[in-house]
């Protein structure tokens, strides 16, 4: 019979509360989210809770699968992906994330002064270049936007490859810089990015690029959760970020993480664009 002054002295089972995130390059993105998941571990010391994890999934599927077996407990990523695995998952949105000292922002559709181009109607049989498959303002939201206007897009293995007549084809660029530099060097007719990119990335060039289209402006990121999270849980992981920025150490940690200024309440309006762009996203997904 186990006595009572072993069960006393019986160890808790830690726990760990787990991060996730999308990426090519795991490294990267551990180094970015792990000292988030540190200082949220240290606060919910309380909860059981000893350390922090990051998980990288190579797309939003396997971000998806990560959330519904209980692999991650928190996602952060930017509208487009984050309401795609929440399709998936059931993951639920809690705050939004003020990255680089922007809640919002928009996308732009640029090309060359010299281009001749106009219009985006006006890019047909031509060559865009996209960021990566999973970008809001680099991908879906531009994508979308010439979709709604009746214009068709075809993906491209390559700069080089043909683009037929009444299509506009399409190439990942997988960089800011390099979706800016195919435009400034013709590889490529047009290139989307969102606005800060767009000036940080044309630098001394703005003068020889022109904006094709600007689109509606939409959060920077999303903070979700994994559906089966308690609800004391949840509420806790709410007030620690909402918090952050009033403490010398949170204040600390957001600024490792990406320059972060703070975490605040997601405006209920804020997402509903993406809501609504259901049939958009399955396509992105194969859904049908």
């Amino acid at each position: 019979m186990v006595s009572a002054a072993l069960l006393l002295s019986w160890p808790v089972m830690a726990k760990t509360i787990v991060v996730g995130s999308v990426g090519d390059v795991p490294t990267d993105e551990i180094k970015k989210f792990l000292p988030l998941a540190n200082y949220l571990a240290k606060q919910l010391r309380s909860e059981e809770f000893d350390q922090g994890k990051v998980v990288v999934a190579r797309g939003i599927p396997e971000m998806a699968d990560f959330l519904k077996e209980g692999k991650a407990d928190l996602y952060i990523d930017s509208p487009f992906p984050s309401v795609a695995v929440s399709r998936v998952s059931g993951s639920k949105f809690l705050l939004l994330r003020e990255k680089k000292g922007l809640s919002e922002y928009h996308s732009v559709i640029f090309a060359r002064q010299d281009s001749g181009i106009n219009r985006l109607q006006e890019l047909n049989k031509r060559m865009i270049a996209f960021k990566e498959p999973f970008s809001s303002s680099g991908y879906f939201v531009p994508k979308m936007v010439m979709v709604q206007q009746g214009l068709k897009l075809v993906p491209k293995k390559d700069v080089s490859n043909p683009v037929g007549a009444g299509e506009i084809g399409y190439v990942f660029s997988n960089d800011n810089e390099n979706s800016m530099v195919w435009v400034l060097r013709k590889r490529v007719v047009a290139g989307a990015l969102d606005n800060q990119s767009f000036e940080k990335e044309a630098r001394g060039e703005l003068r020889n690029l022109k904006i094709l289209y600007k689109t509606f402006s939409f959060p920077r990121h999303i903070v979700s959760y994994r559906a089966d999270l308690t609800a004391s849980l949840v509420a806790k992981i709410k007030e620690i970020l909402l918090k952050m920025h009033e403490s010398e150490e949170g204040e600390k940690t957001l600024k490792e993480f990406e320059n972060t200024a703070r975490f605040d309440e997601l405006p209920e309006k804020a997402m509903v664009p993406f809501l609504k762009a259901g049939k958009f996203i399955d396509a992105e997904l194969g859904i049908k």
